[in-house]
């Protein structure tokens, strides 16, 4: 009943949401077309909440308590992005703005306080099916205003040239291909009209714009129409924790024998019993993505029998020696990681790796506290650890951690490993270290220190030009910083450009 009456009042003030939604979608059209790294993007995240409040004040809603975290977190993952030039960020800024803005409204609208974590990650999914489901509201709602309002004249007149408009598109998509090609003249008179259109460049911002209308209509149609699974007890029955304690006692055991092998031969260095093929060194550096995989199974594991299983007091304590083992081996793989790091220096992945371990270790420590604590709110604790970290983590602009590291460990070092940061996945975020490394003072093979000398012009060359014209919409500070050291690195070393010279 209470979705009924939301969604008519939705269709009954379309002017007003309809309007919304079309304004909202120029704006995210205007920051968002090809750009979700310039300053417009924390612009565009901003806007997001405010049409958000002003749709929810149309139909008497407010915004509740504990929201500001929220828009805190969507607020510093706008501004991350327009701070940084890595794909990587971008993409993941990205998803973390929407999911923290699904979470921001799903509290606005249900009670979610009595949710668990299953129910919680039930509810987003259905929430993202249910706005994919209603992408034709905007659609049916306006066509049903217009038609309600046919007998005003100038909706009427509207209508029909929008309708002629769209059939004569579609009609002169089949034969305006077959006249250009029946006619010399007339193909080489539209072939000159057409070549000033960049049919592309059209195709893709209309794309955009509709994207932006439709989607906040949707989204909102989605929330109104209350089809989540209500009630607070679980509609899945508990399993008898027996079988829990059985499989979990077998696992545990043979993790406790795997971590007391790591505290003996890895923590505390013993190289007595290892095999005469295998030196310290290389037991310590290796297994790190195995230990990896096995902590994220070992989390699955644990949250599955917290939900699945009726309480048991053993099944805590084994589930408690799981975590305590798995605490053992997240260390094990960081230092194992961090000896890799020492002998190979630092990639992205490597530093990722690093990071998702802590973030681990973080999650991990709540689940031991919801495991004697069911009202712990595991799913808000595991939001803020990692909306927390991640933002620190972009912020940080890891590509400029790993070319500062990679640089200082750098004694007689290849090109290649030089190369990694100038053409390998780094973004340019790396540009201003790279600008201050001077290549006379390493101890390398003239040859390759002259192909090198070249590389870094042609590498900031490029950064240079391709970075020319930064105007508002795209303005970006690793950019712009990449630019000015591009243009300074140019400038002092001018003599680097022998190839282009000779050209």
């Amino acid at each position: 009943m209470k979705e009924n009456m939301l969604m008519m009042k939705i269709r009954d003030n379309y002017k007003y949401f309809g309007g919304l939604s079309l304004v909202y979608g120029l704006i995210f059209t205007f920051c968002l077309y090809k750009n979700v790294s310039g300053i417009t993007f924390p612009i565009c995240v901003g806007v997001t909440v405010v049409f958000a409040v002003l749709f929810m004040k149309k139909i008497n809603y407010r915004i509740m308590k504990n929201s500001l975290p929220y828009l805190i977190g969507m607020g510093l993952l706008g501004i991350s992005s327009a701070y940084t030039t890595s794909t990587f960020m971008h993409i993941f800024n990205i998803i973390g703005v929407l999911l923290l803005f699904m979470v921001f409204m799903i509290h606005q609208f249900y009670d979610d306080n009595v949710w668990n974590f299953p129910a919680y990650v039930q509810r987003i999914f259905i929430l993202m099916g249910t706005t994919v489901q209603s992408a034709p509201y905007p659609y049916w709602h306006g066509g049903w205003f217009f038609s309600k309002n046919k007998n005003v004249g100038r909706n009427n007149t509207f209508i029909a040239v929008v309708t002629g408009f769209i059939v004569a598109l579609g009609i002169l998509c089949v034969t305006l291909p077959l006249l250009l090609s029946s006619d010399i003249m007339f193909s080489k008179l539209f072939g000159e009209i057409l070549s000033y259109i960049n049919f592309s460049t059209i195709f893709w911002i209309c794309f955009t714009f509709i994207l932006g209308f439709t989607l906040p209509y949707a989204f909102f149609i989605a929330l109104c129409r209350y089809n989540f699974p209500e009630g607070k007890e679980r509609r899945m029955k508990f399993f008898d924790p027996v079988t829990g304690i059985t499989f979990t006692s077998i696992v545990s055991l043979i993790y406790l024998v795997y971590c007391a092998i790591q505290i003996m031969y890895l923590f505390l260095g013993m190289k007595a019993g290892l095999p005469e093929y295998v030196t310290y060194a290389e037991y310590a550096r290796g297994g790190f993505w195995e230990l990896l995989f096995v902590s994220i199974i070992n989390f699955i594991i644990i949250l599955l029998c917290m939900y699945l299983f009726r309480e048991n007091a053993v099944l805590k304590v084994i589930l408690t020696v799981m975590c305590a083992c798995t605490f053992v081996m997240i260390g094990s793989s960081a230092y194992r990681m961090k000896m890799y790091v020492g002998e190979y220096n630092l990639t992205f992945l490597r530093i990722l790796v690093l990071w998702f371990l802590i973030v681990l270790a973080l999650i991990m420590t709540g689940m031991v506290i919801n495991i004697y604590k069911k009202k712990f709110p595991l799913f808000r604790y595991i939001v803020v650890v990692i909306s927390v970290m991640y933002i620190g983590f972009s912020f940080s602009r890891p590509d400029v951690i790993i070319a500062k590291y990679d640089i200082e460990q750098w004694k007689n070092t290849e090109r290649e490993d030089f190369f990694y940061l100038m053409y390998g996945t780094m973004s340019i975020d790396a540009a201003a270290e790279i600008a201050k490394v001077d290549l006379d003072d390493r101890e390398w093979k003239a040859a390759q220190n002259e192909y090198l000398k070249q590389s870094m012009y042609n590498y900031f060359l490029y950064i240079s030009q391709e970075n020319e014209d930064i105007y508002f919409r795209k303005a970006n500070y690793s950019r712009i910083k990449a630019k000015m050291a591009a243009d300074k690195f140019l400038e002092e070393h001018k003599d680097y450009n022998r190839d282009n010279n000779r050209m």
